[in-house]
C-alpha cells in the first residue's frame, strides 16, 4: 500500500481516517495472520527483492508467519565501547537540544512526545536521538543495542499511519502512532530509552522475555506484519562521549538516512570522554546545546 495515496491529498487523507474508524484495518489483520494470506508472500518477496536465503527451509502458515519469520542472529561487534545498531534500517541521528528533538521527518517533537513520563523524558535532554527505519526488505527483529538491565515496557495506544517520510512531513507520526518504549539501564552508555513506533496497517510488537539482564546483541523483539520505525534515546554523558564512525556522519543531523544492519558497530564510546562528560555534567559545565 503506497503512503502518498493516503497523504499527498486532502481526499486521501479523508480516505485514511475513514479506514482507520472503520475497522478495515482490524480486518486487514485478521486476514494476513489467515491460511487465506499465504498467495500474498511470493509476490511481496519478488517485489521488494526480499533475499531469502538465510530462511532456506521454512514454510509459512500466513503472510504474518512470514513476516515475523526467524534466522539465527546476525553477529554484531562485541568491543564494550562500540554502539552498534539494534536492527536492520535506514539511519538518521538527531541532537536533542534542551526537551526538543530536532526536525525528525520534518516534524519537531519534544521528549515528552515521545516519552509520556516526564522524570524519563528528563533523563534525555541535551542527549541523542538515533532512529531507525525499518524497510520491507529488512529483517524485523531486533536486539539488545548493549548489555543491560531491561525494564518494564509500556504500551502507549495510538493511530497506524505510515512511516514513510511522506506521512511524516504530513503528520506527526511520532507522536500520534501506537508505540512501546521501554528504559534500558545500559552498561556502557548509561541510561537508554528505546520507542518502538507501530505502522500501517497493525503496527503489533512481540518483546523477547520479561524485564531483566540481558547480553549484548541478544534478541529483544520483533515488529509483527508491518515494519515500523525504532527511536533510541541517549543521555547528554553518552552524546559528549560517542564519536560516530565516518560512513554515518551522513546521517547527523537529518542530513541523509544511512543503511545500517543489525550488530553492525555506529559509533565508539571514549572512555576518558565520558568520564570527563560525567564529572562536567556533575558540575554543570557541558553545555547541552549542540
Amino acid at each position: 500500500m503506497k503512503a502518498d495515496l493516503f497523504y499527498n491529498s486532502a481526499p486521501g487523507r479523508m480516505l485514511l481516517r475513514s479506514l482507520q474508524s472503520s475497522g478495515a484495518f482490524k480486518a486487514a489483520a485478521l486476514f494476513l495472520r489467515s491460511g487465506a494470506s499465504r498467495p500474498l508472500i511470493a509476490p511481496f518477496i519478488r517485489k521488494n527483492g526480499v533475499d531469502m536465503t538465510p530462511f532456506q527451509g521454512q514454510s509459512y502458515r500466513s503472510f504474518a508467519d512470514f513476516f515475523a519469520r526467524e534466522k539465527a542472529l546476525p553477529p554484531y561487534i562485541e568491543d564494550e565501547d562500540v554502539l552498534i545498531s539494534p536492527c536492520d534500517g535506514l539511519l538518521s541521528i538527531y541532537p536533542v537540544t534542551g526537551d526538543m528533538v530536532l526536525p525528525m521527518k520534518d516534524s519537531h517533537y519534544l521528549l515528552s512526545d515521545l516519552l509520556p513520563r516526564e522524570e524519563t523524558a528528563a533523563l534525555f535532554a541535551g542527549g541523542l536521538c538515533l532512529v531507525y527505519r525499518l524497510q520491507a526488505t529488512d529483517y524485523h527483529h531486533f536486539c539488545h543495542f548493549d548489555d543491560c538491565v531491561r525494564r518494564e515496557t509500556h504500551y502507549i495506544p495510538g493511530q497506524l499511519h505510515s512511516v514513510q517520510p511522506i506521512a511524516c512531513r504530513t503528520v506527526p507520526v511520532y507522536r500520534l502512532n501506537r508505540r512501546w518504549w521501554t528504559l534500558m539501564d545500559t552498561d556502557h552508555f548509561g541510561p537508554a530509552a528505546q520507542i518502538e513506533v507501530g505502522a500501517m496497517l497493525v503496527g503489533g510488537v512481540t518483546h523477547a522475555g520479561e524485564p531483566g539482564r540481558f547480553p549484548k546483541g541478544s534478541e529483544m523483539g520483533n515488529f509483527e506484519l508491518a515494519g515500523s520505525t525504532i527511536v533510541l534515546l541517549l543521555t547528554a554523558q553518552a552524546r559528549c562521549s560517542l564519536t560516530f564512525f565516518p560512513r554515518f556522519v551522513p546521517a547527523l543531523e537529518g542530513a541523509g538516512e544511512v543503511a545500517v544492519s543489525m550488530g553492525e558497530g555506529v559509533g565508539r564510546r571514549q572512555k576518558e570522554a565520558a568520564a570527563a562528560a560525567t564529572a562536567a555534567l556533575a558540575g554543570g559545565n557541558v553545555p547541552l546545546s549542540p
